[in-house]
């Protein structure tokens, strides 16, 4: 393990004394993996199929025994701390806040901050029939590199490294991508009902892996709240400038809430939730007396209303054979929610603004131009796409 695990025990979100690692969590992980590799090939009815004669079914095993041997099972140690004269958690270092948000803690609940587990090592062991050898790699494969153990793994907690199946070199790795996708012969396309590889990865050089964890993550944070980039600039570091994005608007639109300190900013939409397409569910808090309670936004997908959407990004290091650290950035190619449900506002009310070329077209929108003269962040008006283009020019570069 390259980044601390949080969680993957019996007890959701609780690190396992006694076995970190458990074989039934690593078979969900490389089921998820087969479908995003060999899986992308079948259509949605042959790949149930397909999935229940190598993963199993209710009815029959699995054809694929895994064993788990550990070799080190690492140290177990809070990630933050809650200092006795502050209301906020201090996270230890280059450990990201941004990503670990749900393990701070809370000393208003006397909840104390999670712990989490590093320098964790194991060996797999599989045993499967030969016929079925080319997708037990693949799954392996991608799991290792893009793939971890825990939870927040596409936040880059738990993340995994091999040495013999990771690139050889930082220059290498986009041969390293391309030979593999041929060599197990997965299919790349632009969408399927469910998460599969994409054609590109995004990566920038770094010094060590929980340093490029850190970076990594902590650019994800600027562009959605970094100032003068996903937020206007604040009178101080106690006082933050206000969003950008257009989901506080449309929030106190619809709940007809507002506290008189923040007056319509008229440019900003206020009928759209584009960062929807970052994950799901969202949950929105104000901090001012008068603005909205909280809520909570969750995805709709053919007229059902559904828990979750997984995030389609993935932000983590990645390690060389020869010791190199890279920062990576996967965009899965995904569907997105075809509108989405603002829950605990009057009437739940539904929207179907999440990707729209407006949303990159007022002024300071994080979708719009970084500079004058500048090419727009995304003309459709994705933020997905935008995130990648910030990423571009923060020194990432895309290998295909």
């Amino acid at each position: 393990m390259i980044t601390p695990i949080f969680g993957g025990g019996v007890v959701a979100g609780v690190n396992d004394p006694i076995t970190p690692i458990r074989p039934s969590s690593i078979r969900g992980h490389l089921r998820f993996w087969w479908r995003a590799t060999r899986g992308a090939s079948f259509g949605t009815a042959e790949l149930l199929k397909q999935e229940g004669e190598i993963w199993g079914t209710m009815e029959e095993p699995s054809k694929v025994a895994l064993r788990v041997e550990l070799k080190s099972s690492g140290k177990e140690y809070p990630c933050a701390h809650l200092p006795e004269d502050k209301n906020f958690p201090r996270f230890e270092r280059n450990h990201p806040p941004y990503a670990l948000f749900p393990f701070q803690g809370s000393k208003r609940e006397r909840i104390p901050p999670a712990k989490c587990r590093s320098d964790v090592c194991f060996e797999l062991k599989l045993n499967f029939p030969q016929s079925i050898s080319e997708d037990i790699e693949a799954a392996v494969w991608a799991w290792s590199n893009f793939g971890g153990i825990g939870a927040r793994t596409r936040r880059g907690c738990g993340a995994l490294y091999c040495r013999e199946l990771s690139p050889t070199s930082a220059s290498g790795i986009g041969t390293w991508y391309r030979s593999s996708l041929k060599g197990f012969r997965i299919i790349v396309l632009k969408s399927r009902d469910w998460p599969i590889l994409p054609d590109s990865l995004l990566v920038r050089r770094s010094s060590d892996a929980m340093q490029a964890w850190s970076e990594v993550v902590g650019l994800m944070q600027t562009f959605r709240q970094g100032q003068n980039v996903g937020r206007n600039p604040g009178k101080s570091s106690n006082r933050p400038g206000r969003s950008r994005w257009p989901e506080p608007e449309t929030i106190r639109r619809a709940t007809s809430r507002r506290d008189s300190k923040n007056s319509r900013m008229m440019l900003i939409p206020d009928d759209a939730f584009p960062k929807a397409e970052f994950g799901l569910p969202i949950v929105f808090h104000f901090k001012d007396y008068g603005d909205p309670e909280d809520t909570e936004l969750y995805p709709v997908v053919n007229g059902e209303e559904r828990t979750r959407m997984a995030s389609p990004l993935i932000l983590r290091p990645i390690f060389c054979q020869n010791g190199e650290v890279l920062q990576m950035v996967i965009r899965l190619n995904a569907f997105a929610p075809d509108e989405v449900v603002l829950e605990k506002a009057p009437g739940s009310p539904t929207f179907i603004k999440i990707r729209d070329p407006m949303l990159s077209r007022y002024p300071n929108s994080p979708l719009s131009e970084p500079k004058e003269g500048a090419p727009v962040r995304s003309s459709s008006g994705s933020a997905i796409e935008g995130f990648v283009a910030f990423a571009v020019e923060n020194g990432f570069v895309e290998v295909v």
